[in-house]
């Protein structure tokens, strides 16, 4: 279930944000990161996310991150410190 949460090209970057963030519009987080698209409604589904719609004019959507979605963290920041793991090995490695 998480894989199916958190799979996706851009997914752990746009769960990344909510994490920082704790909650943000789909203007801020296509503001941070460059391809967020259908991510929102993605994680919605899953419950990581909640949308929640002012009923101002223009309504404004803000989506916040669920108690299941910070129950990701570890993982995630357990996905980031691989890549960053990884990346650093490959940088060190002299080359041919």
């Amino acid at each position: 279930m998480t894989l199916a949460a958190l799979g996706g090209r851009w997914t752990p970057l746009v769960v990344r944000e909510f994490l920082r963030r704790g909650q943000t519009t789909y203007s801020e987080l296509s503001a941070a990161l460059p391809a967020p698209s259908d991510r929102p409604t993605q994680l919605t589904s899953a419950g990581v996310i909640e949308r929640h719609r002012t009923p101002c004019r223009p309504p404004r959507v803000r989506y916040i991150l669920t108690s299941q979605g910070r129950a990701l963290e570890p993982v995630a920041r357990s996905m980031w410190e691989r890549r960053t793991a990884r990346r650093d090995a490959l940088d060190q490695t002299p080359d041919p």
